[in-house]
């Protein structure tokens, strides 16, 4: 049964390289250059500002990871000391909090280091959701194979 799960999964993953492979080379979008104005509004906009200040400032940085640490520190030792009943769920919650930091790490990582590269934010976006969707097929698979 695993093993047509694994055949399966192989089988799609060349699907997807062969479908990747045909949309690269039928078109030209590759060859896209955004005008001057076009690169100029999409850098002037208030909200991109403060976050790129927000993000470059390394006090926050640094408060918004002592936050996180105390956080997972707290989880692991409810985890470790507590009560049988609360370390299934400190358990839990430290899995799913690591889980998606995890995933919220690359997924903005991937995009911020997309736009400060020049990448018009869509394909910034675009970047970021091609990520996610690797991500999900690694847990799928990951799946499989410990199901």
């Amino acid at each position: 049964m695993t093993t047509a799960f694994l055949a399966s999964t192989a089988v799609m993953g060349l699907f997807v390289v062969a479908v990747l492979g045909w949309v690269a080379r039928s078109r030209g979008w590759y060859h896209y250059s955004p005008n001057a104005e076009h690169l100029a509004l999409a850098h002037t906009g208030d909200g991109e500002t403060r976050l790129g200040t927000m993000s470059d400032d390394p006090r926050v940085l640094a408060v918004a990871f002592t936050l996180l640490v105390v956080g997972f520190v707290g989880g692991v030792t409810l985890f470790v000391s507590g009560p049988v009943e609360m370390q299934a769920t400190a358990g839990l919650a430290v899995a799913a909090a690591g889980g998606l930091v995890l995933v919220g790490y690359l997924l903005l990582g991937v995009y911020l280091s997309a736009t400060r590269r020049g990448h018009p934010r869509s394909l910034a976006v675009a970047e970021s959701a091609t990520v996610a969707g690797v991500l999900f097929l690694v847990a799928v698979t990951a799946q499989l194979l410990m199901g």
